[in-house]
Formats: C-alpha cells, sequence, structure tokens
C-alpha cells in the first residue's frame, strides 16, 4: 500500500515534459496553390509544399508532408475518389493513394520512368479504373487490384502527339484526351489502345484554339475544350472557337449548372450561353487553380493560397506557414526566435518564426526595406537582429522585433556596383565584444570592404589594401575577423585592428589563406569559429580544411579527409562542439575534433523528414537543443541532445514522471552540468544503472537495469554529478510496470 500511495503521489506532482531528442518536424509553405478538389464540405489542395485540407463547416485545416506520408512535397494533383479515398500526385511522378484515411499505398510506375517531365497532371476515375494524366502520358490503374494496366504515351500518326497529357473525358464509349499537342479521341473498348494509329488527333489544323488544350468538358452534352488561346467547341468533325473567349490564356475551368468559370493568370471570367462576363481582375498574385461550387469561387494564387468569393465578399484560406519553401541565412535570437531570408532575387522579405507561428517583413508590410531580396541573418548584442539585403543595405531589428533602420546608400553604406550607385550587397554582420557591428559589404570594385556601426550609431569604413570580394564574415575568440570569397576564388581573408596575427600582410593588419597555404580550394563558402577556438573552413567544391591555431593561421592547416571533394553549404557548432556539416548530400554531425562521422541525415535515411538532401543553412536553440535546417523545399527541425549545460545543478527535471513501462519510451533528465554522471539508484539503495550524458544539458535513460532488463515498479533516485565529481544533482522519477 506504501507504494501504491508514493506512485499516486508521483502521479498528482505538476509535471514539464520535455520534447524529445530525435523527434522531426517539418514545415513547408502552402501558398502555390496548384490544383483544388471540393468533396463533401472539404476544399483540398495540391501546392508546392503538399498538401492541406480546409474544412468549411468546423473552418480547421488538415496537412500532408513527408512528415506524415508523402514522398515528396512538390504536389501537382489532388483527387478524391467516389470511395472517398485520396489521391495524390507529385512532380515526380509519385502516385500517392491514402485509403479509408488510414493506409498509404505507394506507385512509382511514373516515378521510376527515364523520362524527365513526370508531372502527374490530373484524375479521371471511371467505374473501377483510375484514368491519371501525365507529362509522359495517359495511364490506367485498376483501383481494387492495386496495379498500373496500361499507358498511353504516343497519340496519331500524323500528327502524332507524344505524352503531355492534361485531363481525360470520357462520354460513353469515347475517350476524348486533352495534351500539350492537341487533342486525342478514339473508341474506349478498342482492344489496343496502344496503337497510335487507333486514335485521332485534332490540333489547330482542325479549329482548336491553341494545340495546347487545357481541359475538355462537357455542357447540355456537347463537347468543349478550353486552350490557352480560348474556348472551343466540337461540331461533330472539327472545332469551333468560340469568339468571345478568343485570345484568352486559360489557365483553369470549372463547370456548374452549365456555366462556365475561368481562369486567366490575372482574371476570373464567368460565361454563360456565350455571354462572357469578367468577374474580376483586381487579384494581387497570379492565378493557377480553379473550383466551384453552387456557393463559393475557390481560386488558387501562386502567392497567398486559397482566395474564396462569396457574393461580393472574398477571403483568403491558408493554413498558418512560411511564405516561401527557399528559407536561408538561418539564425536563432537570445529568446529562442528563428529568423531567416528568402533569397539574392524573388524573395519574399524576410521571416520570424516564433511559438509555431510564422510573421512576414516583405517590403508591401514595411516600404521602407526598399526591396523583397534579404537573405542572411545575424544576431547582435542585446537581441538585435541584422537581415542582410541583397540591393537593399540591410535592416536593423530592435529586440522588440520592430524593424528600426536600413542602412543604405542613402545613410551611409558604399554601393555595391558600378552601374548602380543606390544597389548595396550586404554580405554579413558580426558584433564584437564592444557592441561595434562589422558590416560586410560584396562590392565589385574590390576596395570598401568593411562599414563599422558603432554603439552609437555613428559609422566608420575600412578600406582593405587587399582586393577582394567578400561573401561571408565571422569573428574568432580573439576578435579577428575573417571572410570568405565564395566562388570568386579568392581564399579566405582576415583581419584584426588590435592583436598580432601571425601571416599579416607587412605594413598592415590584414592576412590571407589561400590554396598554396594549405587550403583545399579558393573557393570558400563558409567559416565557423569552434568552441575551442579552431576555424573550420568549408569549401564549394572540396570538402573541409581546419585551421587549429588562429594567431597562426598558415602554420598549420588540417584536410579533414572523409568530406573532401564535397560541396559545404554551411557549419554549425553546437553546445557540446560537434559539427553539423549542411552539405548538398545531406547533413553530416562530426565529433568535436572531427575525427569520426556521428550521424548523416538525408531525405532518404529520415524517411523524407530532412525535406531535401541540399541543406543550405543550419542554426541551433542552444537552450533547448531545436536544430533548423534550411532547404529550397521547406524547414526541417529537429530536437537533440545538444543543448548547453546549466553552470551548477538545482533539482533536476525529470520526464515523464511517472514513467509507464510499455507506454514510454526514454526517461529525459534535465538539468545536468557538462559531462556529468549520472547513477540510478533504488529506494532501497541498490545501484540500478551507471549512465554517462552526452555532455550537454540533457540525457535519458530507457528504464533498464545493468543486465538491460526493464527495472520493476517503484520510486528510483537519480544523482548526476560533475565530471570532478565537486556538484551533486538530485531527482526522483516514479516507474510502473
Amino acid at each position: 500500500m506504501r507504494l501504491i500511495s508514493l506512485l499516486i503521489l508521483f502521479i498528482q506532482v505538476s509535471i514539464q515534459l520535455i520534447a524529445q531528442p530525435g523527434e522531426w518536424q517539418a514545415y513547408t509553405s502552402k501558398n502555390n496553390i496548384n490544383d483544388i478538389f471540393f468533396k463533401n464540405g472539404k476544399l483540398w489542395t495540391a501546392t508546392t509544399g503538399g498538401v492541406f485540407y480546409y474544412d468549411t463547416l468546423t473552418k480547421s485545416f488538415g496537412e500532408f508532408t513527408t512528415l506524415n506520408g508523402l514522398k515528396s512535397t512538390f504536389i501537382s494533383s489532388v483527387f478524391i475518389d467516389e470511395q472517398g479515398d485520396i489521391w495524390i500526385g507529385a512532380q515526380n511522378g509519385y502516385l500517392h493513394y491514402l485509403k479509408n484515411n488510414k493506409k498509404w499505398i505507394y506507385f512509382n510506375d511514373i516515378y521510376f520512368s527515364s523520362e524527365i517531365n513526370k508531372d502527374i497532371n490530373s484524375f479521371l476515375q471511371y467505374k473501377d479504373t483510375m484514368y491519371i494524366c501525365s507529362e509522359i502520358g495517359l495511364h490506367t490503374l485498376l483501383i481494387e487490384e492495386g496495379q498500373f494496366s496500361d499507358s498511353y504515351v504516343k497519340f496519331g500518326i500524323s500528327p502524332q502527339i507524344n505524352g503531355k497529357v492534361n485531363s481525360v473525358l470520357i462520354l460513353n464509349d469515347t475517350i476524348w484526351v486533352a495534351t500539350k499537342s492537341g487533342i486525342a479521341q478514339s473508341i474506349r473498348s478498342y482492344p489496343n489502345l496502344l496503337s497510335p494509329e487507333v486514335w485521332k488527333v485534332y490540333t489547330t489544323l482542325h479549329g482548336l484554339p491553341s494545340d495546347n488544350v487545357i481541359s475538355i468538358f462537357i455542357i447540355r452534352g456537347e463537347i468543349y475544350a478550353a486552350t490557352t488561346n480560348g474556348l472551343a467547341k466540337f461540331n461533330g468533325a472539327n472545332w469551333t472557337p468560340i469568339f468571345e473567349t478568343y485570345g484568352k490564356k486559360i489557365i483553369d475551368i470549372d463547370v456548374i449548372k452549365d456555366t462556365i468559370f475561368f481562369v486567366t493568370s490575372s482574371e476570373l471570367y464567368k460565361m454563360s450561353d456565350y455571354s462572357l462576363n469578367l468577374i474580376s481582375n483586381n487579384f494581387q498574385s497570379k492565378l493557377k487553380s480553379l473550383k466551384v461550387t453552387e456557393e463559393d469561387i475557390f481560386i488558387g494564387t501562386e502567392d497567398f493560397g486559397i482566395i474564396c468569393i462569396q457574393d461580393t465578399s472574398r477571403f483568403s484560406i491558408l493554413p498558418d506557414c512560411p511564405p516561401t519553401n527557399n528559407l536561408i541565412g538561418l539564425a536563432v535570437d537570445g529568446n529562442g526566435v528563428l529568423w531567416a531570408g528568402t533569397g539574392t532575387a524573388n524573395g519574399k522579405g524576410f521571416i520570424r518564426f516564433e511559438n509555431n507561428s510564422w510573421y512576414q517583413y516583405n517590403y508591401t508590410n514595411y516600404p521602407i526595406l526598399g526591396s523583397p531580396n534579404y537573405y542572411k541573418a545575424n544576431i547582435g548584442m542585446n537581441n538585435v537582429k541584422w537581415i542582410n539585403g541583397w540591393g537593399p543595405g540591410i535592416a536593423l531589428v530592435g529586440a522588440d522585433n520592430e524593424i528600426k533602420k536600413v542602412l543604405n546608400t542613402k545613410n551611409g553604406l558604399p554601393s555595391s556596383v558600378v552601374s548602380d550607385p543606390n544597389y548595396v550587397v550586404c554580405s554579413g554582420a558580426v558584433t564584437d565584444n564592444n557592441g561595434r557591428v562589422w558590416i560586410s559589404i560584396f562590392n565589385e570594385r574590390k576596395d570598401t570592404v568593411l562599414v563599422i556601426f558603432n554603439p552609437d550609431s555613428s559609422l566608420e569604413y575600412l578600406i582593405s589594401p587587399l582586393s577582394f570580394i567578400s561573401t561571408g564574415i565571422t569573428i574568432d575568440h580573439y576578435g579577428t575577423k575573417w571572410f570568405w570569397t565564395g566562388r570568386n576564388g579568392g581564399g579566405i581573408f582576415f583581419y584584426n585592428e588590435k592583436d598580432t596575427i601571425r601571416g599579416m600582410q607587412p605594413g598592415t593588419r590584414w592576412g590571407r589563406v589561400t590554396k598554396s597555404n594549405g587550403l583545399n580550394s579558393d573557393n570558400v563558402s563558409v567559416i565557423a569559429v569552434d568552441r575551442n577556438g579552431e576555424i573550420w573552413v568549408g569549401t564549394m567544391d572540396a570538402g573541409i580544411n581546419i585551421i587549429y591555431d588562429a594567431t597562426n593561421p598558415l602554420n598549420r592547416i588540417a584536410v579533414y579527409s572523409p568530406l573532401r571533394g564535397q560541396k559545404i553549404n554551411d557549419i554549425l557548432v553546437d553546445p557540446l562542439n560537434q559539427k553539423w556539416v549542411a552539405t548538398s548530400l545531406g547533413v553530416y554531425v562530426l565529433n568535436p575534433d572531427g575525427t569520426a562521422i556521428l550521424q548523416q541525415y538525408t531525405f532518404e535515411n529520415t524517411n523524407g523528414k530532412l525535406l531535401d538532401n541540399n541543406v543550405i543553412s543550419i542554426a541551433m536553440n542552444n537552450n533547448d537543443g531545436t536544430i533548423y535546417f534550411g532547404t529550397e523545399k521547406g524547414l526541417s527541425v529537429l530536437k537533440t541532445y545538444s543543448i548547453t549545460p546549466v553552470q551548477n545543478f538545482t533539482e533536476l527535471k525529470i520526464s515523464p514522471n511517472p514513467f509507464i513501462i510499455n507506454s514510454h519510451n526514454q526517461i529525459f533528465i534535465d538539468g545536468l552540468v557538462e559531462k556529468s554522471s549520472i547513477k540510478i539508484i533504488s529506494s532501497s539503495g541498490e545501484l540500478i544503472r551507471n549512465l554517462e550524458s552526452p555532455g550537454g544539458r540533457l540525457a535519458s535513460w530507457d528504464g533498464c537495469d545493468l543486465n538491460g532488463n526493464k527495472v520493476s515498479s517503484g520510486i528510483y533516485i537519480i544523482i548526476a554529478s560533475a565530471d570532478d565529481e565537486s556538484k551533486i544533482g538530485l531527482g526522483k522519477i516514479a516507474v510502473i510496470k
């Protein structure tokens, strides 16, 4: 009874849960809508960031990405069949089938084709057969059998159409195929539809306004075609263009109650009985897809998700998500908030990710930014953010997350290009111990390299005697500024205004390290300073070098052989001094001295949780072990054990508590000092298990004893000690078996 009472007492204690290491999340932009399907009150969308659905009754969202079933996030089409099952087509040809909303079934027949373009464009269900339209051709899949039947690639003889199928229509026993090269028609019951000669082909020679036919549909028993040059009607032998729509570049079309609705890239039209009416051309984004119900018009856009038009009102339908998948130049501030740039061209401003919500700073909402092209975030003192722009200068964001000013050519920054005196590219900003911000300017003249922003907001300028184009900057433990030059091929440069660094050019405070001094390549892409002060140099084409002595960089440069030849995009040093290396082949985790690869994360071995192998940028929240991976396909997030250890023990936080065997996998121990050792003791004083922490604030216990057996129910004492046993931390855990 005493044991039961103790367990009940522990269950009643307020518990602080800890996010589990190894847990992945993924965030993708759903703004770009490729396809829309509506059924049973749910609006389904195919986007360049996966699939999301919107329940029009409950006003709630759901989504699918590679985190929960998809094999690709670039989705080109979505369809709900007569049984309510979901069909999802990807740009890479992967076909997803979610049966009974429980079981994923995948078809890779199109995916493994040798053709380059494999987009799945649309679906049509006819009895027990699913017709799949792709860039390769028209495919049939037997739903019950779960297997592909035939693929029709060539239609007709002269002219002949090769693939590129947009949609299909079956009317009685006739099959009509709309392609980017015309229309093909045949009798569905012909024994050999694989033979091109059984297909009759229609093109502009037969009256079509354009060979690029988006869709074929029926109104009052008559066949119509929507093309990128207007509508046409089949007259029994050829096609007759509908004059009112001639010249309209139709993107998508839908029909309800014999009324045609269609969109061009910027306009929404309605046509009934050959009377064409422009409903709206007041859109802020390119239009891409359309679905119409009796009450609503749903329009898919390129930038703003779904626009819903109800009578005279309109509103947006979009889950909370990043405005773009291209999240680069990542940085995490002192409050654990993630900041990201969006691109050097066609950018979307810069992004803040806080408390699972996304905030966008763009040129439309903040005209002071001057441009949407911001691509790299740096964190300064007092939680100030410096967001580097490609053209507009650099934005200063305060601790309150509001834009305070933008430094540009109008208020002190030098221009980057001769042809445009207002164009300035900032390649990075670092803050020294005195609060001075060193802003690196990408400059084609190779003269002014640094602008110093002082604590009183005054500016100083530093012109390097060594001509180079800087593409990035970092600062080491000695206050030395290190610059890299990217594909410009200059190697790396360094500058220290106070201390003498061996290798400085005579009479200057500047030095240079190149391939002739031991670098693998002069095309340096990133420099990181580890917790021992060593300089890790990543190259664009030859892996990694390590400069062991930052005060004598020419003396000892090591080659990191395991990654030699790889393109290094970014290097992150975590609180345990491990190196997370972003490459075009995934992410490598190296032990502190680089002698071992601890882990490799790829799209394949994480089952798509890492959204793309080409990881462009990495950032970390040192206070909770969250690592962010920026890719061109979205943001992947991983919880890790790499958390900054505490300086002194307080009471250890144990979670979950109680630990229920067969329901929980791990017990997490939080609040450790660096390199803690852990002992698990029974209530009778027996040693149950010795553990070594990974080195940071967090460790785990699997609930097993020294022999690997699950422990019995009871109360267990957890004792953590520092490496030299000078500090002790205590905690308790209830185990229920």
